[in-house]
């Protein structure tokens, strides 16, 4: 599927070559994360992963495009495979940028899962152990859902090292997710709008039958007044 958006790209590959700060790249990440999700949920996956095949918009780090999707399966299992795969993938290519290797078949999958502790040092340390778990066990969480949780518990933790009693404050993201939400929903409208599309022909054929047929009905009934 081809994009569907007039602003200015650039892709990833050359974004992450002007920004070098650890905490910039993993905000790009986590919102590329958060759009994967809403693709996702939008019953499609991510076709290519390559990070010349994924773009900044308006210099964003908020609005990331996927430029080559796919529709999932139909079948669950196969559609729940598709979505680990991409989530796989993602954090694949994530590792491949800290580690700044330009090009993606200079590391192997089989190879970083069997030296992912070689590799760990180069990741921001908090979130070695989502990597890992994706890697070497092929867990199927969201890095999204990840960080949030860490930060909670980090929350946690620090009130409890500070001595308060009082229940945890959890952070809440429903504004910045909602905001996300109305991003993605502009940069992949494609998705509604081809589903929209379908919707609506499925009514329209029907609806364009039944009055063809009422109109004959009422041309009969006229003529036989006569």
């Amino acid at each position: 599927m081809s994009k569907d958006y007039s602003y200015d790209s650039i892709s990833l590959k050359e974004w992450v070559s002007m920004h070098s700060e650890e905490e910039e790249i993993r905000t790009v990440f986590l919102n590329m994360d958060r759009a994967m999700r809403y693709i996702h949920e939008h019953g499609y996956c991510i076709q290519d992963f390559h990070p010349s095949e994924i773009e900044v918009l308006n210099n964003e780090p908020d609005h990331i495009q996927f430029k080559k999707l796919m529709e999932l399966s139909s079948n669950p299992i196969t559609a729940n495979k598709m979505i680990q795969e991409d989530i796989f993938n993602s954090s694949f290519v994530q590792i491949s940028i800290y580690l700044k290797i330009d090009k993606l078949e200079h590391l192997n999958p089989d190879f970083l899962r069997e030296n992912f502790d070689s590799f760990a040092q180069f990741l921001p340390t908090g979130d070695v152990p989502y990597y890992r778990g994706v890697i070497e066990r092929g867990a199927g969480v969201y890095f999204c859902d990840y960080a949030l949780e860490k930060r909670n518990r980090d929350l946690a933790d620090l009130e409890k090292q500070l001595g308060n009693n009082e229940s945890p404050v959890r952070v809440d993201t429903s504004t910045s997710e909602m905001t996300n939400s109305k991003v993605n929903d502009v940069i992949y409208k494609q998705i509604n709008g081809l589903k929209d599309t379908a919707f609506v022909n499925m009514l329209l054929i029907p609806t364009m039958v039944f009055a063809a047929l009422f109109l004959m009905g009422l041309i009969v009934w006229i003529i036989s007044l006569f």
